[in-house]
């Protein structure tokens, strides 16, 4: 018998829309291209923009 099991995280969302929010307040919306050990790649309007992860409030 197979499960299907329920996958959580940004990590298993690449090439999907995601929402950044910040610690400042600010958001940032993108596609999730890559994500390392302190950092995280958006595709941002074509640009490809760098996020460190300790900026980082919460992810959607």
């Amino acid at each position: 018998m197979e499960e299907n099991k329920r996958v959580y995280g940004y990590i298993n969302q690449f090439g999907k829309e995601i929402k950044v929010a910040f610690k400042d307040g600010k958001a940032m919306r993108g596609k999730l291209l890559f994500a390392g050990k302190y950092e995280i790649y958006l595709d941002v309007d074509g640009q490809e923009v760098t996020i460190f992860k300790h900026a980082i409030k919460y992810i959607v």
